[in-house]
């Protein structure tokens, strides 16, 4: 579809993420960044060329196409609400909201004004992650059966008020339901403060999908050094996606039919392992160009809201099997019945 003009563009939070935020729309090709709102003079101080106000509210008469929501955790639900009701189309930080009642009615408010609202769920346009559930799904790799991800930060590297599972974890629930095109059934869990800060900074996570995949999950902040990778294991192999490499790496054999048929351990052994260089490029503005096509009515592999609100009823069953010990069951009327692979694009017309 052709675009006549730029679609108007604002950031509502002028943190690490939403300056992030700006700097990509501000090069993004058909969309203009037009105004920026954040409570702290300071921080709005270093926007002279837009519209600058002090909060969401002094944005809505700006006649946006879209707002990205980049505020603290809390605020993320009364400001998409009042996107929704200005019927201002919103790309919202996840976690979209502090807790998943708070979450579904975010979901709900979009949904009940047919507006597009997504999750700015940049893990998913990683370009390696990107590969691999692009191959994935194109079935050359086989069918997956374990999902296993490492995400370590290096202490001190961020303070972010919260613990590692909505920070980080909450990245990695995404992935694994995303890969598999599955929900997750059960959780089993523990975390820790290692560090000793007010927030757990560790935690290990291992969720029953519904299509009979597990997904292994690790994160932590207090590692010596940095790590994001992504496993997938599949009856033909295992494919090793490292985002900081930027390489995938498939360990392959004939199948795991073959092994119990042969009753050969030997033949389980790789017999090919190929390595994909992939190229470099941005997530955010991945995710911005993922965005702007789902406005613009064509196909678009975006995280609905309602992913969203699922990856919150996990991470909060992932607290929750921590705390008690036992296995957790997320609540399970969050996701509608379309696939976790991709969200359906609402048509958008720009005047």
């Amino acid at each position: 579809m052709a675009v006549t003009k730029p679609l108007r563009a604002a950031v509502i939070g002028l943190g690490r993420a939403g300056h992030i935020h700006t700097a990509v729309l501000r090069s993004l090709d058909g969309v203009a960044l037009v105004a920026v709102a954040d409570p702290d003079p300071v921080r709005r101080a270093a926007f002279d060329s837009v519209h600058v106000a002090a909060s969401a509210e002094d944005l809505l008469e700006l006649e946006l196409d879209y707002c990205v929501v980049a505020t603290p955790i809390p605020e993320r639900e009364q400001v998409g609400r009042a996107l929704a009701v200005a019927g201002v189309p919103a790309l919202i930080e996840g976690p979209i909201a502090p807790s998943l009642p708070a979450a579904m009615r975010l979901a709900e408010a979009f949904d009940n004004a047919g507006l597009l609202g997504a999750v700015a769920q940049s893990e998913r346009h990683n370009p390696v992650v990107k590969e691999l559930g692009l191959r994935l799904r194109g079935g050359g790799f086989g069918s997956v059966y374990q999902v296993a991800t490492r995400r370590y930060d290096r202490l001190g590297d961020h303070s972010p008020g919260v613990g590692v599972v909505a920070q980080m974890a909450i990245h990695d629930v995404d992935l694994a339901m995303w890969l598999t095109g599955s929900h997750v059934t059960s959780v089993a869990a523990n975390v820790a403060r290692v560090s000793g800060g007010g927030h757990e900074d560790h935690a290990v996570a291992l969720l029953r999908l519904s299509g009979g995949e597990n997904a292994d999950i690790q994160v932590n902040r207090i590692s010596p050094r940095k790590e994001r990778v992504v496993i997938a294991h599949t009856d033909r192999g295992c494919v090793v996606a490292d985002a900081l490499t930027h390489t995938i790496i498939h360990y392959a054999h004939d199948g795991l039919d073959d092994v119990a048929r042969t009753a050969d351990p030997t033949s389980y052994l790789p017999e090919k392992v190929t390595s994909y260089e992939v190229p470099v490029a941005d997530p955010f503005r991945g995710q911005h160009e993922a965005f702007r096509g789902a406005l613009l009515g064509l196909s678009s592999d975006i995280a609905t809201l309602r992913q969203g609100a699922a990856t919150i009823a996990v991470t909060e069953a992932v607290i929750t099997a921590a705390r008690t010990g036992a296995c957790v069951t997320p609540t399970d009327h969050v996701l509608p019945s379309a696939s976790l692979r991709s969200a359906q694009p609402v048509a958008f017309r720009p005047t």
